[in-house]
């Protein structure tokens, strides 16, 4: 039988609206959040709306018209001296048919493997424990990344260039290889090739989600968001089938953070989102690395200008791995999956078609391997084809 403890706090992790300050000021009320949860609804109702009037609630609340008192609104005059727990929130916790339906949820995504952890949980990973506003509970499919093995959160620009792609998948890939921990938060761009060079190196990494870990977002990384499940894991604050808001990501990147040694931004605006998960590397003490961007380039402004206050700056996967005094796995500079061939013909495909006789000339190899090698790139996603034997990076 479930533990009716647990049971209180899975039920309060899935009323919407209310996080880790809502929840302490609940606490407060009620004393625990169980008890909050044995409380009858009017009880609820009750004692939170004392909470947000409490300084009038000393007289007789039949004899008091709590909209108007002594000329003022008091929900007006209130706002902004409380916690404002909004209505439709107190309706959930107030709502009796949650608490009836919550096991039957709770069995359901147990069914799904989805793993609940609270705070007060041992297996709560220790390194969320030092931030300001520690995630209350962690939802899990897959793994937790080991606290004893380095870990390096990757982000960067949705919209990345090819050089942006192509970095981040190197980075990752090699990083995994010499046992690293990737750590990305699943969004595109920066974030998905990141997971995918690590899944290619046969390496774990982890995706920190702005939505439920039972949600695929985006649509496109579907396929990671499966290998994952075998090869590191997905974690939420939200409920699982919680969906993804915009508002929802920035408070994730603190946990991206949180989980990681260090952070490396690849690619990223004066105004880049990313930076937010900076900022909270930078508050928690975490190191913050750098691929430096060409100048002018309005995707390099955010990590150049980071360079220039302090972050380190890196060319190579090998600069991290030198830092936490890591031995690299190999030393082979290609991206990951490409053989020699297959590396220097890349090289020759940029932004711009070119087309395959033009390849095959400067490969100074016969028309039928360069066509074989074209072919292999093409199906692997490094290029696309824009016409007949016309190639660009994708």
């Amino acid at each position: 039988m479930m533990d009716i403890e647990i049971t209180a706090d899975f039920w309060i992790a899935q009323i919407v609206g209310i996080g880790p300050v809502g929840k302490r000021i609940l606490q407060e009320i009620f004393g625990d959040i169980l008890s909050l949860f044995l409380s009858s609804k009017e009880e609820v109702e009750s004692r939170i709306r004392k909470y947000r009037f409490g300084f009038i609630m000393s007289h007789d609340d039949d004899q008091i018209n709590i909209h108007d008192y002594m000329g003022y609104n008091i929900e007006e005059k209130t706002r902004n001296k409380r916690y404002n727990i909004a209505p439709d929130v107190v309706a959930r916790l107030s709502d009796p048919s949650k608490r009836m339906s919550i096991l039957d949820e709770f069995k359901r995504v147990t069914k799904k493997e989805v793993r609940f952890i609270r705070k007060k949980d041992p297996d709560y990973p220790k390194k969320l424990l030092s931030l300001y506003d520690p995630p209350e509970q962690l939802f899990v499919l897959g793994s937790l990344p080991d606290p004893d093995r380095p870990a390096i959160g990757i982000v960067g620009a949705r919209e990345c260039t090819p050089y942006g792609r192509d970095m981040a998948r190197l980075f990752s890939y090699r990083l995994a290889k010499a046992g690293v921990l990737v750590i990305s938060g699943m969004a595109r761009g920066i974030d998905g090739w990141s997971h995918r060079g690590a899944l290619e190196a046969d390496g774990e990494t982890y995706a920190v989600l702005g939505c439920g870990v039972e949600v695929i977002y985006p649509k496109s990384n579907e396929k990671i968001y499966r290998e994952m499940q075998k090869k590191g894991g997905l974690i939420s604050e939200y409920p699982s089938t919680y969906q993804a808001l915009p508002q929802n990501f920035p408070l994730r990147n603190r946990i991206i953070s949180g989980l990681s040694d260090g952070i490396l931004l690849i690619e990223a605006r004066q105004r880049s989102g990313s930076l937010i998960t900076v900022d909270a590397a930078l508050e928690q003490g975490k190191d913050v690395f750098v691929i430096p961007g060409r100048i002018g380039d309005e995707l390099s402004v955010g990590c150049n200008r980071l360079i220039r206050q302090g972050a380190i700056p890196v060319i190579s996967p090998d600069d991290i791995l030198e830092y936490y005094h890591i031995k690299p796995a190999d030393q082979s500079d290609n991206l990951p999956g490409l053989s020699d061939e297959e590396a220097a013909i890349l090289a020759m495909i940029s932004t711009n078609p070119i087309s395959l006789s033009t390849i095959a000339a400067a490969a100074q190899g016969s028309y039928a391997n360069t066509l074989r090698l074209v072919t292999r790139l093409k199906k692997n996603r490094y290029i696309r084809e824009t016409s007949r034997d016309h190639f660009i990076r994708m």
